[in-house]
């Protein structure tokens, strides 16, 4: 695969219940921030958060960089015959609980897989470096991003000052082509105290808003859609999450 240089980044603001999302450009690839959300407690709601009708749930989705990125709205990942492959750092969980994740993780990949026309293959287990400061998860052996891959990591709240209170998850492209729009590489880390003590369905809902993220979506304003940004136990996508992907996901191109 080919590989590319990132520089280091910043989330410019983040919120406990909504955050939103800055840019660091560059000639040849542009590095994106991780975008948080929210996990209240069952049966809270957040102030700042207005459902829309169920009604209008079909067109409820935006691009991550709507507003941040004029030149990057849309961006998506490319359905190419190559698979896009993921890697995942379970070294603070258990052998069991890493295990579990992973298949979680997988589910979660596919549910986005049917919908997108894009595929996706688990690589295995891969030691990463998260760095709280630069908001980056990179190979730890000091490699290169690999393009087409997606990078994620369980990261102890008390090694992010990103992760805490209600934000249980972060995810984001990573990389981005801004000749053509493509996301080339992406990211997401999750709270392991959560992973730790939430369902399955609780998990399997974070898992997939979080790769919502990294396939280009926003935060959706319906509650009936993934991407809503309070995460409760829904394991289905909306229509707003389904007609977003595919509005983002390219055909595959020389």
């Amino acid at each position: 695969m080919t590989r590319m240089l990132r520089q280091a980044r910043g989330l410019t603001a983040l919120a406990v219940l909504v955050a939103a999302t800055g840019l660091a450009s560059a000639s040849t690839v542009v590095a994106v921030p991780l975008a948080a959300h929210a996990h209240p407690a069952k049966g809270q709601t957040s102030s700042s958060t207005t459902p829309k009708a169920a009604a209008a749930s079909a067109s409820d989705f935006a691009s991550i960089f709507d507003g941040d990125n004029a030149n990057l709205a849309g961006s998506g990942w490319k359905s190419c015959p190559t698979p896009v492959a993921w890697t995942v750092d379970t070294r603070d969980l258990t052998p069991a609980e890493g295990a579990a994740q992973i298949k979680n993780l997988d589910w979660a990949f596919q549910q986005w897989s049917k919908v997108s026309g894009l595929t996706f293959t688990f690589a295995g287990e891969e030691d990463v470096a998260y760095d709280d400061d630069a908001f980056t998860v990179e190979p730890a052996d000091g490699a290169d991003v690999e393009t087409r891959h997606v990078y994620l990591d369980f990261v102890s709240a008390d090694k992010s000052t990103r992760l805490g209170g209600g934000t249980v998850g972060l995810g984001s492209p990573s990389q981005v082509m801004p000749s053509t729009k493509e996301i080339v590489s992406g990211e997401a880390i999750f709270r392991t105290d959560h992973v730790k003590s939430a369902s399955a369905k609780e998990l399997k809902s974070l898992y997939l808003h979080e790769l919502g993220h990294v396939l280009g979506l926003a935060h959706a304003q319906v509650e009936s859609n993934i991407m809503y940004p309070i995460v409760t136990n829904r394991v289905d996508l909306g229509a707003g999450d389904v007609n977003g992907v595919r509005t983002m996901t390219q055909p595959c191109t020389a």
